[in-house]
């Protein structure tokens, strides 16, 4: 039986024998496209190839491709553990053909890779082709259909043909997009007919899993717009897509993808880790499938620079891992964290195909763990308020098994479950969740909080129909690097008054926003003044530059027009970028070669810089880092920039960022013998025009990640300046010199720790008297001790512990106690025993007081508390809590 090692290797070596260059896996979230969350196709790294905005320098590829499929269009995550065939993070197995072959050789290459180099039984393969469809005014694909009956010696019977829904593909709502034929597999099973496969309710795309998809060859022919119509692109292209884990399952004969050695290494460990067993009950074997599915998709993502966080990609992961660890405590008992146990298992099965994932195994490892220890501290609570929120709707409303959304969502917004989780547990109970509610809660805790940034495409597919690559002029040396005469490509002007114009040159010397770099900022203008545009950004659409800002004026393709980079902001950029680099080198020399760059925001205004590290830096360390960063500064190392062989330039020790995609030709940048990195942005010509470098300060980002900010040349010199002033002004005011100011400082703290304890021990005197007045003043009614008093000696401090100490006073008890504080008047309200039995509730009590009061007050039956505004409103509280609970006890 083949190992999945040697399935992948063997799909590799077919096609690199078929003139196909091996390209390794992009990075599982792409850092250069902002439509996508993850990587969710093998395509997405040649989407621009696809759309004529980019360029390689082969027309052949293949390659197994890191995805992960959690939101959108192409969603798994619901069906993951329930069935043995879906998954979070899978392998995808592709092959490409750049305007090269098309659908001949993709067809007779997949049959012949299925049949004779794995031996596939012939007569258990289905394919089907696109039937056409009259909405697009698409003909059926009589030529692919041709092409398997007659190059191919599959059963024509066994050909079928499917509509839009099944054989043709999109990636999204716009973009490239094709006909495709897929092939499926007839599994068989007990009393099978292989004629069943052209049945439509049990057969080939019924939703089964007898018959299953094994390999998709889209023919991409055509470019969706924006509305919906069809446009042909450049040129013709295939685009092949076989799920790894599904195919393994098959070469390896087993009924379950997670039956393949891809997961059974990590079952065995949960075994160990947890004392259950796979295969021997339902709800465990569901865990133990989420579990194995969930963590190979965190491991790849974190390995590959992603951090689990409250938005955007961080906050799937951090949905995974969750769900992941609910499961396994509640299906497998697990109730310590074990997830980040499972780590070396994962990285041992996929370490070698993704070399990322092994090299960063500890810092993978570490981060797993603190997100599984804090989910860890509130899950229990929120377990236990879930219950109680079930208990309460169903007094409510017995019959409507429908949780409240408002209700729902404070389990995330409080405790961090996701809504998925939610529903899982919801579903598990035969309960639904109230979406509509769900979602007005979530808008307003956006909008009280930050809005979720939106993955939104520059320019639409119809844009960017008939643009080729910009020439970009950045690197030049001298005033070439700056300053351009070009023409225009193509302006677009924004669809709303607050959206902004876009403008594509042919050439530009515009640095555009890339690898933590920002893009660059300047005015592009035509000559006779009929057109200018001011640049406020660059971004980058493959190899297409976007100038992003406000045009005066029209302007045609082709019109003549100068582009001028503001140079003053490229040069305070440079000088952030190049320290950013000496900044890592001497973070490496002060914790270790296994700090690696996790991130980072290279500006004219500052820089920020993300690494892994387990801990914080001690001041010492600080000031480390800026006396080795400042001594590189001060020799004046040249900065030198060349283009290498990418294996050549790592086997030298360059640096490369995890989760980067390179080419195999790479640009390094080296500042003399200190430092050299893979690198594409701008810098300075010499370290010395860095200028002086302070470190703003440093802190946790997450777990296992520190941030790092700092300042550069005028910027730098003016926070030092600044913090002189501040030190002189305080020194002042303390009466100091700047020198003696921290001995002065601990003098003042030193004395007001001494009146504090002074006034402490005053105010335990207060509270012991206001215990002893309150004691006498409790009188029983029904069994129950109650007390209404107005304790004017206390503060709201002084309550708070008068209370802890009355709740001794009496196993039956009713107390409410009003105090002052600065004007308002802080109460508290307590109930036990009896008290609750006869009906009391405190935090009804408080409601009540709060009305008369003003502010606000409320809390749980037994216990609850406020502050009221009106002092003059006291003599009406107190008669209001007689009055109620006189109605309970009696007078």
């Amino acid at each position: 039986m083949p190992t999945a090692a040697q399935v992948r290797q063997q799909f590799l070596d077919y096609f690199v024998a078929r003139g196909h260059r091996f390209v390794p896996s992009s990075p599982v979230f792409p850092k250069d496209d902002a439509t996508l969350l993850f990587t969710n196709a093998g395509m997405n790294q040649f989407k621009d190839v696809f759309l004529g905005t980019g360029k390689r320098d082969y027309r052949r590829a293949v390659n197994s491709q890191k995805c992960i499929r959690v939101s959108g269009k192409h969603n798994d995550l619901e069906e993951v553990g329930l069935d043995t065939y879906h998954h979070t993070f899978f392998e995808m197995l592709g092959n490409w053909s750049f305007g090269d072959y098309f659908k001949r050789d993709a067809i007779v290459w997949s049959w012949e890779l299925l049949t004779k180099v794995w031996g596939l039984p012939k007569d258990r393969l289905w394919v089907t082709v696109f039937g056409g469809d009259e909405k697009d005014g698409l003909p059926v694909d009589e030529e692919a259909a041709r092409i398997w009956r007659e190059e191919t010696d599959i059963d024509p019977t066994h050909i079928l043909r499917f509509g839009r829904k099944d054989n043709f593909w999109e990636m999204g709502e716009t973009g490239p997009c094709g006909p495709c034929t897929e092939i499926h597999i007839d599994r068989g099973g007990p009393g099978s007919n292989p004629l069943d496969g052209a049945d439509r309710k049990i057969g080939v795309n019924a939703g089964n899993e007898r018959f299953i998809e094994l390999w998709n060859n889209v023919f991409m022919e055509f470019n969706r717009q924006d509305d919906g119509s069809l446009v042909r692109l450049p040129a013709q292209h295939v685009d092949t897509g076989m799920g790894f884990e599904r195919v393994l399952s098959v070469l390896q004969g087993r009924r379950s993808n997670y039956d393949t050695d891809l997961f059974t290494p990590i079952f065995r460990r949960i075994e160990v880790l947890t004392g259950k067993t796979y295969g021997t009950d339902e709800r465990q074997d569901i865990a133990f499938r989420v579990i194995g599915d969930h963590l190979r998709a965190v491991c790849v993502a974190i390995a590959d620079g992603a951090t689990p966080s409250n938005e955007g990609r961080g906050y799937v992961l951090r949905r995974l891992l969750r769900r992941a660890a609910r499961f396994g405590k509640q299906s497998l008992g697990a109730d310590k964290p074990f997830l980040f146990e499972l780590v070396p298992t994962v990285v041992e099965i996929l370490g070698g195909a993704f070399p990322d994932l092994a090299q960063r195994s500890q810092h993978v490892q570490l981060v797993v763990r603190a997100e599984e220890e804090s989910f860890g501290a509130t899950l229990e609570r929120g377990l236990s308020v879930f219950a109680d929120l079930l208990r309460r709707t169903e007094k409510q409303t017995p019959a409507a098994r429908t949780l409240p959304g408002a209700q729902a969502f404070e389990l995330y917004a409080t405790y961090g479950f996701p809504q998925d989780l939610v529903e899982q547990m919801l579903r598990e109970r035969g309960w639904s969740l109230d979406h509509a509610g769900w979602d007005a809660a979530q808008a307003v805790h956006r909008a009280a909080s930050r809005v979720e940034g939106a993955f939104k495409q520059l320019l639409s597919a119809e844009q960017l129909t008939g643009l080729g690559a910009t020439v970009s002029t950045c690197h030049e040396s001298g005033e070439r690097g700056t300053r351009a005469v070009t023409r225009v490509a193509r302006c677009f002007p924004g669809a709303t008054p607050a959206e902004k114009d876009r403008l594509v040159l042919e050439s530009s010397p515009f640095y555009a926003e890339s690898g933590g770099q920002v893009g660059d900022a300047g005015h592009v203008r035509s000559a006779d003044g009929s057109f200018s545009f001011v640049v406020e950004d660059t971004k980058k659409l493959g190899e297409l530059i976007v100038h992003v800002g406000k045009a005066q004026g029209s302007a045609a393709p082709g019109l003549a027009v100068t582009a001028e980079v503001d140079l003053e902001r490229r040069d305070a950029t440079r000088a952030s970028h190049t320290a950013t680099h000496l900044l890592h080198k001497a973070l490496k020399q002060v914790l270790g070669d296994h700090v690696g760059q996790q991130g980072s925001y290279v500006g004219p205004d500052r820089l920020r810089f993300d690494f892994s590290n387990p801990q914080g830096l001690s001041p010492e360390q600080v000031e480390t880092l800026e006396r080795l960063v400042n001594a590189q500064i001060a020799c004046n190392s040249p900065v030198a920039t060349s283009i290498e062989n990418l294996e050549e330039a790592k086997g030298r020790g360059v640096v490369a960022m995890f989760g980067e995609k390179y080419s195999e030709r790479v640009r390094v940048v080296s500042v003399g013998e200190y430092s050299a990195e893979l690198c594409g942005g701008t810098h300075v010509r010499a370290a010395g025009d860095i200028g002086p470098f302070i470190v703003l300060g440093e802190r946790a980002l997450s777990a296992g990640v520190r941030r790092i900010e700092a300042l550069t040349r005028a910027a730098a010199v003016e926070h030092l300046q600044q913090q002189r002033r501040q030190l002189i002004a305080a020194a002042r005011l303390m009466k100091s010199s700047p020198e003696e100011l921290p001995s002065r400082i601990e003098q003042l703290q030193q004395q007001l720790k001494d009146s504090k304890k002074k006034q402490a021990a005053g105010g335990a005197a207060d509270v012991d008297a206001a215990l002893a007045s309150l004691q006498s003043s409790l009188r029983v009614r029904q069994g129950v001790s109650t007390a209404v008093v107005d304790l004017l000696d206390l503060d709201g401090e002084g309550l708070r512990a008068l209370g802890e100490k009355a709740k001794g006073l009496a196993p039956h008890l009713a107390l409410a106690l009003f105090a002052r504080a600065e004007g308002k008047v802080p109460f508290l309200v307590l109930c036990e025993g009896a008290a609750l039995e006869r009906g009391l509730h405190a935090g009804q009590t408080a409601q009540a007081l709060s009305k008369i009061l003003g502010g606000g007050g409320g809390g749980r039956p037994n216990t609850a508390q406020g502050q009221g505004l009106s002092s003059d409103a006291v003599a009406e509280a107190l008669a209001k809590v007689e009055a109620l609970w006189g109605d309970k006890l009696g007078n």
